[in-house]
């Protein structure tokens, strides 16, 4: 398949010799488990042809023995029916229990009924498993709340069902299971939100005396008991071994940049028509839907058959039209964005290409698994853009293709998330001290105090003038909000730290999948007015940070550095925006938006003296070029977008006195990301060094140094002074045993 591949691309004249490098991952043989299921269950196995997997087993023992379990095996492993089994065998025994089902997308939660009234009917049971959700028609949810022994929701819906939780008494009192599935996408501001939303689940349910186990599911991460303990607050066993039968896997690296006339989504549509004409089924993630359109337009226009795209704005008989066709072989390719990474059952296909870098290996691989379902040999096609990162992967592909996969960091100690949960907690049912953690006690009394709660002899209740639940948004910082309006129509809110890096006026939002442009923000009436209109290009932020030491958390003191992390305050300066046109910049406009101050975690390192040998303008330049180096790669150890961290580099910072190199989170109260950073910090120096050292640039380029988010525009930069400061760190951490 390989060498018929790269010969047929000999022979095409837009082929200039972009394969740079290939890997062929072995085949897997299937490795069987053994676990007896009740009567129903074994029929339905045995009548499908199905012999368990042993991670599959291991699960169902697992939840046996009374055990929270976290499954993170691969895409097309079997983890829904590891985790359904158990669920339908427990709810077979006994008539009243009841499960839930959380997703984090409405599609996935319809998606996932499917199957289980496959498995309902195949089993001859009685569940009638419902979707409830906003989009659930008023008629039938007194129905599905009084009847339903499985409900799928998400966790948007979830929070406000709680206010009527009395509602859900029947359901609750008999809640056996919660099943967490896609449990990698809750992390950031919205998996703190999500944690502390469960944490005021299990209040509830005990209340109700219901004690449910939890299963969460999630693709292949570094950190699954710990990640489950964050989100849950409980322990949970891992199985992470995957099992499955697969089949050889073929990865080709493929380097745009040599042929410098022809873009990236250009080689991506010739390469994508190439593939279906010679049949083979093949699925292109695109970073947009512009992307995505375009890629399937000019694959049309050269001749490739039955292409479609696909992307999370389609409506819902759309989208069915197209999965449908896929898995039935009518489609021979598509272009997606995310919206098809996992989850939705679309079935076997032949190739996957890859354009750009999707943020993290974890969503690489999940949308590589798409490809070569069973025993099949698959395709996969990786062609990264012009930044950092994705060349990084072009140079060291192992990186790409080893089994390292980053942890998933959440903070649910963000004071300001907390403290609107307690109150939402306190409206649900009246708040006992003892209820609340040491730690939150000062947050409890300064909501008493400002008058959000009123102490009762039953505890502290909700005094608020508007529905607690109505002000706290899982997907952002609570307070304060701005309304992103299009021709009047609300698309969604924002916090306003965020609506300042994100809807200022000129910049490109991307919304479901579509692109919209920013009239005007006025931050005094919380609006963001927008046009809709399609665009081929994008835009960045330009900022500048002041970042004040607030407080010492952790620290080493060794040799010639002081390494520590702690709390700071950042103030954020907003001087304009570029864009961005084929990873090109186009323009550089100013901005005038008012500065903004928060509090958030950040990991530094002081230079006691200044490296040997460095004038004071390579040191300057070698800083600011470590500074850009170190988060470049951090989305390689955690898992994080490029917008999640942020840094400060100066020859002499007020709170250190020395020449400092500063990473800090980009989020209000923190994420936890500098604390994860902090206890990597080797991990991370040696990769930033390899970054820049392998580059065969002289003097520093996009593919290293450069950072497209700079606000003072990649200057002043340095490359070998980068270099003689990282290693610097790096020896350092060595001898202090920092990994």
């Amino acid at each position: 398949m390989l060498a018929e591949l790269l010969h047929s691309l000999e022979r095409e004249r837009w082929y200039h010799g972009q394969v740079v490098h290939s890997e062929s991952l072995p085949a897997q043989r299937a490795t069987r488990g053994t676990s007896t299921l009740s009567g129903p269950l074994s029929t339905y196995l045995e009548a499908s042809g199905i012999t368990l997997y042993r991670h599959q087993a291991d699960v169902i023992e697992g939840l046996r023995a009374g055990r929270d379990v976290i499954l993170t095996t691969p895409t097309a492993s079997g983890k829904t029916l590891a985790f359904n089994l158990p669920v339908f065998e427990t709810l077979l025994s006994d008539p009243q229990a009841c499960a839930l089902y959380l997703y984090p997308l409405k599609a996935l939660a319809n998606d996932q009924r499917k199957k289980l009234l496959d498995l309902e009917a195949a089993t001859g049971l009685d569940l009638r498993p419902e979707v409830y959700d906003g989009d659930t028609p008023t008629a039938r949810r007194s129905r599905i709340k009084a009847s339903s022994r499985i409900i799928l929701t998400n966790p948007h819906a979830l929070h406000y069902y709680l206010a009527w939780h009395h509602q859900w008494a029947r359901f609750f009192r008999n809640l056996r299971f919660i099943v967490i599935d896609e449990a990698h996408r809750y992390r950031g501001v919205f998996g703190a939100n999500v944690a502390l939303l469960l944490r005021r689940l299990f209040r509830l349910l005990d209340y109700y005396g219901a004690h449910p186990q939890v299963v969460l599911s999630s693709a292949s991460i570094a950190n699954p008991v710990r990640f489950a303990a964050l989100l849950t607050g409980r322990l949970a066993v891992s199985v992470s071994d995957g099992s499955e039968a697969r089949g050889e896997r073929h990865i080709l690296f493929w380097d745009a940049l040599l042929d410098p006339r022809r873009s990236l989504t250009t080689q991506a549509a010739s390469l994508f028509a190439a593939l279906t004409k010679a049949g083979v089924q093949t699925l292109c993630f695109a970073g947009s839907r512009v992307m995505a359109e375009r890629i399937a337009r000019t694959a049309r226009d050269l001749g490739a058959p039955s292409v479609e795209s696909y992307r999370a704005g389609y409506l819902p008989a759309e989208r069915r039209r197209l999965e449908a066709a896929l898995r039935d072989r009518r489609l021979e390719g598509i272009v997606s964005t995310n919206a098809l990474e996992a989850g939705i059952d679309i079935g076997s296909l032949d190739a996957v290409l890859l354009t750009g870098f999707p943020g993290s290996l974890l969503s690489a691989w999940q949308q590589a698994g798409r490809a070569g379902r069973g025993t099949d040999p698959s395709l996969v096609v990786f062609m990264p853009g012009e930044n950092p990162l994705d060349r990084y992967f072009l140079r060291h592909p192992d990186a790409f293709v080893g089994r390292e996969r980053e942890e998933i960091v959440i903070q649910p100690e963000n004071p300001r998330l907390a403290a609107w949960h307690l109150a939402c907690a306190a409206a649900e049912l009246p708040l006992r001290r003892e209820e609340v953690r040491t730690d939150q006690t000062q947050l409890l009394d300064s909501l008493i105090e400002s008058g959000v709660l009123a102490e009762t002899p039953r505890g502290a209740v909700y005094h608020g003038g508007k529905r607690a639940h109505d002000l706290l948004s899982l997907d952002a910082l609570p307070g304060a909000a701005v309304r992103l309006l299009c021709e009047g129509k609300l698309l969604e809110t924002m916090d306003v730290l965020r609506a300042r890096r994100e809807a200022y006026p000129g910049a490109v939002l991307l919304h479901q999948g579509e692109t919209y442009v920013v009239e005007a923000l006025d931050l005094d009436q919380g609006t963001a007015t927008l046009r809709r209109e399609d665009v081929d290009y994008y835009t960045k932020p330009l900022r500048t940070f002041d970042v004040h030491l607030l407080e010492i958390r952790e620290t080493t003191n060794q040799g010639p550095l002081d390494i520590a992390r702690g709390r700071v305050k950042v103030v954020e300066s907003f001087i304009g925006y570029k864009t961005t046109h084929a990873d090109r910049t186009v323009s550089v406009e100013a901005l005038d938006l008012p500065d903004h101050s928060y509090e958030t975690d950040a990991v530094w390192i002081a230079f006691k003296r200044p490296p040997a040998g460095l004038s004071p303008d390579a040191l300057l330049g070698g800083l600011h070029g470590a500074e850009h180096a170190l988060i470049a790669m951090a989305p390689l150890l955690i898992l994080c977008d490029r917008e999640d961290l942020s840094g400060l580099s100066t020859p002499l910072h007020a709170g250190t006195g020395r020449p400092t190199v500063l990473l800090f989170d980009e989020i209000e109260g923190g994420a936890g990301l500098a604390e994860s950073l902090y206890g990597c910090l080797g991990r991370l120096t040696a990769k930033a060094r390899r970054l820049v050292a392998d580059c065969p640039c002289e003097n520093g380029c996009p593919s290293c140094l450069y950072s497209p988010r700079c606000g003072s525009h990649n200057r002043p930069l340095d490359k070998a002074a980068t270099v003689r400061v990282l290693d610097l760190i790096a020896e350092t951490l060595e001898e202090v045993g920092i990994r």
